[in-house]
């Protein structure tokens, strides 16, 4: 359409795809490697929920601020206070973490295994979260010409929303066997090294306003935490390169069709 390409935004971008896979592959083979022995889990397992913790408190949500504005519940506490809004942004955060961290501190001292269980139900339903707020934000923003006049924000935005439920009963089974069973053999620990790093970039990416690949951050922190428990062999390298070409083919592809496209129909 001879628009000036946007190569800042594109750089930021890309900077951002190349350092996913080698961040939250490297912080899931460090939390893997922490999770080996079960007796470090009374340790390890609230650290993390506390690492979670401190996320959680300061995620931005609609219903915290006024109308178009969004809010974390550390910021609104500190707003409702007004004077020293810093220390009491910073309390709110800890005091999130810091219970975050002891529930499952009593949680995995009780049994060791449940309390896995349970901060990984947590963990799961927590990038969900994220990967609805990057997912339907990248179906939708296409769609940014029709908002306003007669159809508002909400109305495309509840489209997307149910698109990404429809989806994940017709495609997610298929899409879970080959993340739980095909890159790497997957455990209760190395599901939990794999979704702290996915959850952690995924938010970061959602404040950042960047889009970013919620396929590139999963599979990178699943081979990550792979490779920590069982080198090399827990990794199944040809499904590793498959997917590579598929990600750099469907780059190419997809330029090359909406180039097209645009060319013919504008």
């Amino acid at each position: 359409m001879g628009g000036e390409p946007a190569w800042a935004k594109y750089t930021e971008i890309g900077t951002l795809w190349v350092l996913v896979p080698f961040v939250g592959g490297g912080i899931a083979y460090v939390t893997a490697r922490g999770l080996r022995s079960i007796d470090r889990d009374t340790a390890t397992v609230p650290v993390l929920g506390g690492v979670v913790g401190v996320i959680v408190a300061n995620i931005q949500f609609v219903f915290f601020g006024p109308s178009d504005v969004s809010r974390s519940l550390a910021r609104t506490a500190a707003l409702r206070v007004g004077d020293a809004e810093l220390a009491v942004h910073a309390a709110t955060t800890l005091v999130v973490a810091a219970l975050v961290a002891l529930v499952l501190y009593r949680d995995v001292a009780g049994d060791a295994e449940r309390g896995q269980r349970h901060f990984l139900l947590a963990l799961g339903g927590l990038v969900a979260f994220s990967a609805g707020g990057s997912q339907v934000g990248l179906a939708v923003g296409p769609l940014l010409p029709l908002v306003g006049g007669d159809i508002p924000l909400v109305y495309v935005l509840v489209g997307g929303g149910i698109g990404l439920l429809v989806g994940s009963w017709t495609g997610a089974p298929r899409m879970i066997k080959s993340l739980a069973q095909d890159y790497s053999s997957l455990g209760p620990r190395r599901s939990i090294a794999a979704l702290v790093p996915s959850f952690l970039i995924a938010q970061l990416a959602v404040l950042l306003g960047v889009p970013v690949s919620f396929n590139e951050i999963v599979v990178s922190a699943i081979i990550g935490s792979g490779a920590a428990v069982g080198g090399r062999d827990a990794v199944d390298a040809r499904k590793v390169v498959v997917t590579l070409g598929a990600w750099a083919g469907s780059f190419v592809l997809a330029f090359g069709l909406a180039y097209a496209g645009a060319v013919v129909l504008l």
